[in-house]
């Protein structure tokens, strides 16, 4: 069976192109915060790992950073080149960086932990690759019962008419560096100390049912997955009912929808 790190990096390199109109308007929202948690920047070697498409990657270059960015999928450093020339761009794995200890002064990865096969290892090497006193920045998609709407209504559909035991790898618990404690523990195990986490909300709006579906297929790769891997019936009984289920959402300027995430900061030791 193809392994969760293959469906990941096959599925990301076919949807770079569209990630910038479909889901980068949700997750350029936290690109300030993580920033404002890194202080000033100017002058600073910053890793971006995981950082598809540059947003963040530009927003540090502005401010003054010299700035590396990586990623697994060659699509998105092709875009990433492109927009962003005062950054370098490589292709390479948030586990195993190619980088010497202590190269950095500071390095972020912008909702990239849940894209990781072994995110241990990709906390492991933010921290070998910055140096003494270096600051490390993540946010991560906090559970649904954090009032994630997309989700949900993702997993209110699937568990109506579908399920979640469906032939897929197997993947790491999605959540679990959006748990405050275990973000501790990793954090403090691979060598950081002070860490702080704050809970933060991005907004998605649309305007049809369809534009959310719009956005699952295009901006996003595990959620397709799970619906295409039910059922044909309960396949199209899921899209159905989040089509129907966005308009729950719907204000004077449209559907609108929380996108709820932790901001995590820490200093290497």
């Amino acid at each position: 069976m193809t392994s969760f790190k293959e469906l990941e990096h096959q599925g990301w390199a076919e949807k770079a192109r569209f990630y910038d109109d479909h889901f980068a308007g949700v997750t350029r929202q936290a690109i300030d915060p993580l920033l404002a948690r890194l202080g000033d920047v100017s002058g600073c070697r910053l890793i971006d790992i995981c950082c598809g498409t540059g947003d963040l990657a530009e927003a540090a270059a502005v401010g003054g950073a010299k700035v590396t960015g990586v990623d697994f999928a060659e699509p998105m450093i092709d875009i990433a080149r492109s927009r962003v020339p005062a950054a370098e761009f490589e292709v390479g794995d948030a586990e195993k960086l190619r980088f010497e200890d202590a190269n950095f002064d500071a390095a972020t990865c912008a909702f990239g932990l849940w894209h990781v096969a072994d995110p241990d290892s990709a906390i492991s090497e933010a921290a070998r690759v910055l140096k003494p006193g270096g600051s490390y920045s993540y946010t991560a998609w906090l559970p649904p019962d954090e009032g994630w709407d997309m989700m949900g209504l993702l997993m209110t559909a699937i568990n109506k008419h579908g399920t979640m035991d469906v032939d897929l790898p197997p993947a790491p618990p999605p959540f679990r560096f959006a748990l405050a404690a275990e973000a501790e523990r990793v954090l403090l195990a691979s060598g950081f100390v002070s860490t702080t986490c704050q809970k933060k909300v991005a907004i998605w709006r649309g305007q049809t049912g369809d534009d959310l579906l719009d956005l699952l297929y295009k901006g996003i790769v595990r959620a397709p997955m799970l619906i295409d891997a039910q059922a044909s019936d309960a396949k199209q009984a899921i899209i159905n009912d989040i089509r129907d289920g966005a308009e729950a959402f719907r204000d004077d300027e449209g559907i609108k929808m929380r996108w709820p995430y932790l901001l995590v900061c820490a200093t290497k030791a």
